[in-house]
């Protein structure tokens, strides 16, 4: 049971964590001054136009569609960060408990 509620402590931690990257990944890519670019608006007004929404597509949706592609984006790469941290700190714990348990065996059975 203890397992259980610290595995979804921790998979509730690393959600917060990523949602808190993405969105200073995003506050970040905000502060720069540019102008919405032309294959981002091209690409919101192909995805309205297959899904039939064609009425979504003037100056003042664009910008709220625009943020929450560039959101998408920022939550995808903070994932991938977290999800690779994830992946080495898994990695160095398997390693750490092998070297451990190794040098317990070589502790308890010493070489003549």
């Amino acid at each position: 049971m203890n397992t259980i509620i610290l595995r979804v402590l921790i998979v509730l931690a690393e959600i917060g964590v990523t949602v808190a990257a993405a969105l200073g990944l995003l506050h970040a890519f905000l502060a720069l001054p540019m102008n919405m670019p032309y294959e981002v608006d091209m690409f919101l007004r192909a995805i309205l136009h297959a899904s039939g929404n064609d009425e979504l597509a003037n100056p003042d949706d664009m910008e709220i569609l625009a943020l929450f592609l560039y959101l998408f984006v920022c939550l995808v790469i903070a994932g991938c960060a977290v999800l690779a941290c994830n992946v080495a700190l898994r990695r160095y714990l398997a390693k750490r408990a092998k070297m451990h348990s190794a040098g317990k065996k070589i502790k308890q059975n010493p070489s003549p």
